[in-house]
């Protein structure tokens, strides 16, 4: 029995030597490339790198990282993304058919009618290969949600403490809430102002019929519009319009706009109470980005992570 091992070896290098002295004619195959690197023992395949070096730099436009440079960001998110899956399956993490099914749903209601199936054509993705994707994201969002995030709270001093640090990011400017009417031509648009100086109180309908703006459906309803926010050389006008008149016709990149403003509200600083909730977004969002980097920090000193470095090189999108 202890001949075994020698046995396997020779049938091994008899395999090797018969697809020598085979065919001359047969065409040989290529060996695979090697990993680009080993985490814990788990290779990353040189074609996982190019193809996420090939979707990076199809994605950028003008300046972007050199080459090589992105090809080390991208490999290091690679040897994260490995380290947290293998962490995931030594906690019995998973994500059932059901879950996935409900995130793929998800997914498709962004992209309405065709949207979804030319964005999938567009990036050179199989749905198939989109749903491996998708359970991973799942499955590590299922990670950090278990193990990293239920010890994570923001209290209430520290929320003060910020709201007394950031005094002027809660200061809110003049602002006007706006009814507005986007049309294509400046003879259409005089011709809807006719219409509602005569009848200002038609604003609403007439949007709904004429406006091509996307707030049409609610009357042409923009809401409140802080002042410098937007674009202010257009809606600057509204700052200076009396309540309940409607504006001259303003043109715009986007066609010819009427204006008329409901309500008007002075600059004021937002109280605690109503800042409170945004600040205890922000604070918890900060906690979560420093406890995940803190938490994969120990993932890797506990690793072994190698890398091939002619492999590395040998990469290409």
């Amino acid at each position: 029995m202890r001949a075994r091992p020698a046995i396997l070896a020779l049938a091994a290098v008899l395999a090797a030597a018969c697809d020598r002295c085979g065919d001359p004619r047969k065409p040989r195959t290529a060996p695979a490339p090697r990993p680009v690197a080993l985490v814990n023992g788990e290779p990353i395949p040189a074609a996982a790198l190019a193809r996420e070096l090939r979707e990076a730099q199809a994605g950028t436009s003008g300046a972007s990282p050199a080459a090589d440079t992105l090809k080390r960001e991208i490999l290091d998110k690679l040897v994260q993304q490995a380290l947290l899956l293998q962490e995931a399956r030594a906690r019995s993490i998973t994500v059932g058919p059901d879950q996935l099914e409900r995130a793929l749903l998800r997914l498709r209601a962004d992209y309405p009618g065709t949207h979804f199936d030319d964005l999938l054509a567009q990036e050179r993705l199989s749905l198939t290969e989109l749903q491996a994707r998708l359970k991973e994201q799942l499955v590590l969002e299922r990670l950090f949600e278990t193990e990293v995030f239920p010890h994570l709270e923001v209290t209430p001093d520290e929320v003060q403490a910020f709201y007394a640090a950031h005094a002027k990011d809660f200061e809110d400017p003049e602002a006007v809430r706006v009814l507005q009417i986007v049309v294509t031509s400046k003879d259409q648009a005089q011709a809807l102002r006719d219409k509602l100086r005569a009848n200002p109180q038609s604003f609403a309908e007439l949007a709904r019929k004429n406006s091509i703006a996307p707030e049409a459906k609610n009357g042409g309803d923009l809401g409140l519009i802080g002042k410098g926010a937007g674009f202010p050389e257009v809606f600057d006008v509204c700052f200076t319009l009396p309540l309940h008149t409607i504006s001259e016709v303003t043109p715009s990149p986007y066609g010819f706009h009427l204006f008329k403003v409901t309500e008007r509200r002075a600059a004021q600083k937002r109280p605690l109470e109503k800042a409170a909730p945004e600040i205890r977004e922000k604070l918890l969002r900060d906690k979560r980005a420093q406890a995940e980097a803190e938490y994969l920090a120990g993932l890797r000193k506990r690793a072994q992570i190698t890398y091939d470095e002619n492999a590395i090189a040998s990469v290409t999108p």
